[in-house]
């Protein structure tokens, strides 16, 4: 199951990350080329890992190997993230430029970390848990920044003043990130948790085997609501039918 999973976040990720690639090259701008190389970056990165997580039973060296892989690919992506934000919704800001030169130092500062010892293969060790809490600020702030452009385009587009297929195409982004942000900030929540009340004397080890794949039983009928909606919404930010096209047209004269 871990194998198709695999292979469809490869290529639901990977196709937008192509489109933007081949647009940078005829625009020669650097938010496409930034936002190409976040989706191939997280594309190659989150499949990977998943694919470690399945082999690591049977294979265990071929799945270290392949984990320390997509951590690498996987930090590449969200470093691009961090850059794509920052040139798109504060490409003159000095504060907004330094903001995403930390979040790089403390990606690939973590990645590092990861990186040295046996525990980069290990989800709830700590070097992981900081190399993902990094990565997911990138998409947190990508998601906050494009919510309040959507708002403030939302207004514009009611006066007739901005284009409605745009302004929904930042509310569609702010779904998407917001949903990527979410999946790996539940299972650090989760993680931190457990760890916290070992920690504290609460939980015996007996305990957590017990408790744990309960969490994960509901956990995972939450990602079945979050991912076909952040999937969904990806896919409509880059490859919307007409059809759709022409509602989100027809509900802004009507709402105007």
């Amino acid at each position: 199951m871990n194998y198709l999973v695999s292979i469809l976040v490869f290529a639901f990720l990977v196709a937008p990350g192509i489109r933007l690639l081949l647009l940078a090259s005829r625009s020669k701008q650097t938010p496409e080329l930034f936002g190409g190389l976040y989706f191939i970056g997280a594309s190659v990165g989150i499949s990977l890992r998943i694919f470690g997580v399945s082999v690591s039973v049977e294979n265990p060296d071929l799945a270290y190997d392949v984990n320390m892989i997509g951590h690498v690919a996987l930090a590449s992506g969200t470093i691009a993230m961090a850059i794509f934000t920052q040139r798109v919704f504060h490409p003159e800001s000095k504060r907004a430029l330094r903001a995403s030169q930390g979040l790089i130092a403390a990606i690939a500062g973590t990645t590092v970390y990861a990186l040295f010892g046996e525990q980069g293969i290990i989800e709830d060790a700590t070097p992981v848990m900081l190399a993902n809490i990094a990565r997911v600020i990138p998409t947190a702030w990508a998601s906050y920044e494009s919510y309040n452009y959507w708002r403030a385009m939302q207004k514009r587009a009611a006066l007739g003043l901005s284009d409605p297929v745009v302004t929904n195409r930042f509310g569609l982004w702010t779904i998407w990130t917001a949903g990527i942000t979410l999946l790996p900030l539940t299972a650090l929540v989760i993680r931190s948790g457990v760890i916290i009340l070992v920690a504290l004397g609460q939980f015996g080890p007996e305990d957590v085997d017990v408790v744990l794949p309960r969490v994960l039983g509901t956990v995972r009928v939450l990602f079945l609501v979050i991912v076909p909606t952040s999937v969904a919404a990806l896919w409509l930010s880059f490859f919307p039918p007409k059809a759709y096209l022409d509602r989100v047209q027809r509900r802004s004269v009507a709402a105007s």
